[in-house]
């Protein structure tokens, strides 16, 4: 499985992350996830949504995520359409899966501030690396993948010391797959970042 508790050393700090919870520790202390940053623009986006239509939502990506892990570093084989179209987008689009569900820790001025884990590192046919999100909604939010994969890209150089030469979205669905790209945009990101910090220190 893909989700679950774990532990992990990273540069130079211990990552925590509580599943039931879904709480990360940084050293010992609470840190928010990428996601909570998020929604410093995005609000709930799904507020207007009833809360067993969101229930059955989750459990569908959870499945399809767990089912591509695994795929990916076990080799076992789901039969989901979303996992045979990942498997037709990797063919097609000639890339490697370098890690899946990666842990980073998000800094300023070295100091830990958030934390996430990211879907995929991938590694195109030029060698080059890249970040990936898998999403399962109807409609893909690029605008939205875009404040994300940005933010996980500068921690993940931060965590790893590796550059991601382009960012991408997997859209799959029952009887979608796509590979789009997602622009990088570093101040994109770095401005979110600014805004979610001057809103806490405002609380």
């Amino acid at each position: 499985m893909s989700l679950g508790d774990f532990t992990k050393e990273i540069a130079g700090h211990t990552l925590e992350y509580f599943d039931d919870e879904h709480l990360y520790l940084v050293d010992g202390l609470e840190v928010p996830s990428v996601t909570q940053i998020l929604k410093i623009k995005f609000g709930n986006k799904y507020a207007g949504v009833s809360s067993a239509v969101l229930k059955k939502a989750a459990e569908a990506g959870t499945a399809v995520h767990d089912a591509i892990y695994n795929l990916c570093t076990t080799g076992e084989y789901a039969d989901l359409p979303e996992v045979r179209n990942f498997i037709f987008l990797r063919k097609q689009y000639k890339f490697e899966v370098i890690d899946n569900e990666t842990p980073v820790i998000l800094f300023f001025n070295d100091e830990p501030i958030a934390a996430g884990r990211l879907d995929m590192v991938l590694m195109n046919e030029d060698g080059e690396l890249g970040g990936a999100d898998i999403k399962r909604t109807s409609v893909l939010d690029k605008n939205y993948l875009a404040y994300q994969l940005n933010i996980y890209r500068i921690a993940y150089r931060q965590c790893y010391g590796l550059e991601w030469e382009f960012l991408k979205a997997l859209h799959l669905r029952e009887d979608v797959r796509k590979y789009v790209d997602i622009p990088i945009d570093e101040n994109l990101a770095w401005q979110l970042i600014h805004e979610w910090r001057q809103s806490n220190e405002s609380d």
